[in-house]
């Protein structure tokens, strides 16, 4: 389990290039993507909901609470395992928990309720997949949307754990099948500018830390004037595909609170 705060942003081509320049001494591209084009690697997430899209709503509402269900797998290994996520936020802390299937059982394990784990899911892994089973059988989860991104990530080399990544070419479409086999005439942009409310499609960033937010990571964000934006990648393709909106405006959180 991983315990950690997020903070969003939404920022242009420009700003990306003074946070590489500034975040240069502090931080190492993740090796994977660094072994990739263009220091990025493609992430797709199969979103799960219930019928009424009660984990939506309790987003779109703000619930202290509130949770959200995805596999997550890596579009440039087709082969290797996918992730049963299950990211809770309270208030500003969020909790995930990451345990690792074979990309050949996860399908059924999901669609059939009544399959058992099986034994080569072991260790740190079984009680995740456990939890994740456990809350998508009895909520009666299913697939609404695939949502697939290109992410550029970057560890510190100096704290126990910061995260820097920003995400690119977001794109989804909807979904209602146990696969990662998407008809590529069907992905719609979700990063877009009329989507964003910009005038140019935008970057999301995301910095992400334990408890403390680290002095060089705080003075980077006052330099740069980046202002807190909430995004939900979920909750923009909801709404793309199912016309799920609501009455409020894009939300801005100022400053570090």
């Amino acid at each position: 389990m991983i315990e950690r705060r997020e903070y969003k942003y939404l920022i242009d081509d420009a700003t990306a290039a003074r946070l590489r320049a500034a975040i240069r001494p502090f931080c190492d591209i993740d090796p994977y993507a660094g072994r990739s084009p263009g220091g990025r690697y493609t992430i797709e997430s199969l979103y799960l909901d219930s019928p009424l899209m009660g984990l939506y709503w309790a987003n779109e509402h703000e619930q202290v609470d509130r949770i959200k269900m995805r596999v997550r797998g890596y579009a440039e290994s087709p082969g290797s395992p996918v992730f049963f996520e299950v990211k809770r936020r309270i208030n500003d802390v969020i909790t995930k928990t990451r345990g690792r299937v074979p990309r050949a059982c996860w399908a059924a394990l999901l669609s059939d309720p009544a399959a058992p784990i099986p034994a080569e899911i072991a260790g740190k892994d079984r009680p995740a997949v456990e939890r994740f089973l456990a809350l998508s059988r009895t909520l009666h989860l299913r697939p609404f949307t695939l949502v697939r991104y290109d992410r550029e990530p970057y560890f510190s080399r100096v704290d126990d754990y910061v995260r820097v990544t920003m995400d690119t070419r977001i794109r989804a479409q909807a979904m209602d099948k146990w696969t990662f086999a998407a008809p590529p005439r069907n992905w719609r942009a979700l990063d877009d500018g009329v989507t964003m409310k910009s005038p140019e499609s935008l970057i999301v960033l995301e910095l992400k830390f334990t408890t403390q937010v680290p002095l060089w990571l705080h003075n980077i964000v006052e330099r740069l004037d980046l202002t807190r934006r909430s995004f939900s990648k979920y909750g923009t393709s909801i709404k793309a595909f199912y016309g799920a909106m609501d009455a409020r405006t894009c939300r801005f959180a100022g400053g570090w609170r």
